[in-house]
């Protein structure tokens, strides 16, 4: 008789896990049990935004006014704008003259241009005119800047001529 009575014990034992853990998973509701459900929405906004990943090394050109020649300086910074946003770069200075920069220093000033070109060839850029620049991507994109001195500033004496330029960026839809 005992053998019988565990033995029922047994079967009956995993039919009541089962039936717990359907109803625990919500696969078996209780006869005439209410439901209801709460709906939770989901906004993320993505900003259009810029950040620049490299500040540009010093630019240094050389000008030789015995023989009127100048080199060229170059430099370049990285930026990334976020994917699809429209970017637009505007450089500024304190020293200026119509269209040429002015570094200060020594007895007078050197006068020259910028170019968001390597070769300072084409792209001139004007102190405070923005220029348009390729749609963000998400990613590292390069800035190339070139300066190159104005000839025939024979006067100059021998010394370091300073200007800082800013690189404002303007980014929207």
């Amino acid at each position: 008789m005992f053998k019988k009575a565990a033995t029922r014990t047994l079967y009956r034992l995993p039919l009541a896990f089962v039936g717990a853990a359907l109803l625990a998973i919500g696969g078996v509701a209780p006869a005439g049990a209410a439901t209801n459900q709460a709906v939770l929405t989901v906004n993320a906004t993505v900003t259009n935004n810029c950040d620049v990943l490299t500040q540009p090394a010093t630019l240094t050109m050389t000008y030789n006014p015995v023989q009127n020649i100048e080199t060229l300086g170059t430099s370049s910074f990285t930026y990334a704008c976020t994917n699809g946003a429209s970017v637009s770069v505007i450089p500024t200075s304190p020293n200026l003259d119509g269209s040429t920069w002015i570094a200060t220093g020594g007895n007078g000033d050197f006068l020259y241009h910028l170019y968001n070109d390597l070769a300072c060839t084409t792209n001139q850029l004007v102190n405070g005119t923005s220029e348009s620049l390729s749609a963000g991507t998400g990613s590292s994109q390069t800035y190339n800047i070139c300066a190159i001195g104005e000839l025939g500033l024979t006067d100059l004496t021998a010394a370091t001529y300073v200007d800082t330029v800013t690189f404002t960026f303007d980014f929207g839809p």
